[in-house]
């Protein structure tokens, strides 16, 4: 009996110290009384042509994929900004604080290499700094453009300037390209330049046929590149949509001498509808010893045994 309540008093002792604890954490975090939240909502955000010192004057170069977004938001007075985090959008954010922010950043943030945990701020958007918002307790601030045909709100976002990207290869697939940076004369591969509807952009693409018989179809990008500097960082975006698996990879020497060899940076599931992808091959080519000429390489993968057709648009392998 003796023992049970020793236990029971310790217990009572241990959750106490625990309510006093999240307390003092609880009010130094939300600093002050305020019980119910304001709002901040957005819808998504779109990459768009800058008025100056744009990478492009081509759409296809602006297509995009920003599934998430950070905000950071600055009170007037305090000490430092405050992070409220990293939301997939569209977001509605409650924020237990309400008044003016002196000011909101956004800042998008992209799947690298399509994979969700590997979430990161792109190195190529700018953030985009909002200033005028009030919070009002319990009531929601939209954040950006209202299209009221689509009844939502978006935020336009800018590559950085074409002064800070390096821009290794730009291939749109349009008809008024003066060559094709694949080989049409791999069996299967075809550069089809007059079909709107089936583009993602303009009314150019390259697409891959891969037999019901074959279990692949190999073809790389013709022209190789040369980066000399280790520290740059590269990476490949594309619009594509596949009936069959697709490898992206690299074909490069040792640093230091040895043979041509290939690493995969990653494999794509099938998917019916276009898509953007963002590629770290910076990853790939530090396999390598960053030696300074590589190729970019594809490869489908006919796991089904059934085929199918890949598609490929707006490809871009850029640097800083």
């Amino acid at each position: 009996m003796g023992v049970f309540i020793v236990m029971r008093q310790s217990f009572w002792i241990l959750f106490c110290a625990v309510l006093t604890v999240f307390s003092v954490f609880s009010c130094k975090k939300f600093d002050g009384d305020i019980t119910i939240p304001a709002y901040l909502h957005l819808d998504s955000l779109a990459v768009v042509q800058q008025a100056a010192g744009a990478p492009s004057t081509d759409a296809g170069w602006y297509t995009s994929d920003i599934e998430s977004v950070q905000l950071v938001a600055y009170f007037a007075g305090d000490g430092a900004e405050t992070n409220l985090g990293t939301f997939q959008l569209p977001c509605n954010v409650p924020v237990l604080r309400y008044g003016p922010i002196d000011y909101l950043r956004v800042v998008p943030v992209v799947k690298q290499n399509g994979i969700a945990q590997t979430r990161i701020q792109y190195p190529y958007y700018t953030d985009t700094t909002l200033r005028g918002l009030t919070l009002t307790q319990g009531a929601t601030t939209y954040v950006g453009q209202h299209d009221a045909a689509a009844n939502r709100y978006w935020l336009p976002i800018y590559y950085k300037s074409l002064s800070y990207i390096k821009q290794l290869l730009y291939e749109p697939f349009e008809p008024l390209a003066t060559s094709i940076v694949f080989d049409t004369s791999i069996a299967g591969v075809q550069w089809i330049d007059d079909d709107q509807v089936g583009a993602r952009t303009g009314s150019g693409y390259l697409k891959v046929s891969t037999p019901a018989e074959s279990n692949n179809v190999n073809f790389a990008i013709k022209q190789k590149f040369t980066v000399s500097d280790p520290t740059k960082i590269i990476y490949l975006e594309m619009d594509y949509r596949t009936d069959v698996h697709l490898q992206i990879g690299m074909t490069s020497a040792y640093t230091g001498g040895g043979a041509e060899s290939t690493t995969w940076a990653m494999t794509l599931y099938p998917r019916k509808e276009w898509g953007k992808i963002y590629i770290n091959l910076g990853k790939v080519w530090s396999q390598f010893n960053h030696h300074e000429e590589f190729s970019v390489v594809f490869a489908t993968l006919n796991t089904s045994g059934n085929g199918g057709d890949t598609y490929i648009d707006n490809l871009k392998i850029i640097t800083i």
